[in-house]
């Protein structure tokens, strides 16, 4: 990506600098309704006329880009929502356990043995809610 800015920014440089030696002869701009007349070298009004254009469009881009920022930061906060849920609930599940294991007396089998039926597991996490 380096390298296609590189093969894309050069060439429309030079292209500005041969435009700008070749267009050094002053021209009157005349703004009709407010009766401004600005005279300047014709390269700063037509360079100057397309970085204007190449702000309002990058602000009007921004803007438009607004609701997608939002979006955004609503799903990280999600994300991260979620994430502080899991890490609770595995923290309750871990003090669980460990006091399932305290009262199971020293010769009995885990809560978890393969001999017993899936359903008498009772360690099992909660469906997710949508």
């Amino acid at each position: 990506m380096k390298y296609l800015s590189w093969i894309l920014t050069f060439p429309l440089g030079v292209v500005a600098i041969v435009f700008a030696v070749a267009n050094r002869e002053g021209v009157t701009l005349s703004l009709w309704p407010l009766g401004i007349k600005v005279e300047a070298p014709l390269f700063i009004l037509v360079l100057g006329s397309l970085l204007v254009g190449l702000i309002v469009g990058g602000f009007i881009a921004w803007l438009s880009g607004g609701a997608a920022r939002q979006r955004g930061r609503e799903a990280m906060y999600n994300a991260q929502s979620a994430e502080r849920e899991l890490d609770f609930l595995r923290r309750k599940l871990e003090r669980e356990r460990g006091e399932v294991a305290a009262q199971r007396p020293s010769g009995a089998p885990p809560a978890n043995d393969a001999s017993q039926p899936a359903d008498a597991q009772s360690n099992r996490l909660p469906a997710a809610r949508a």
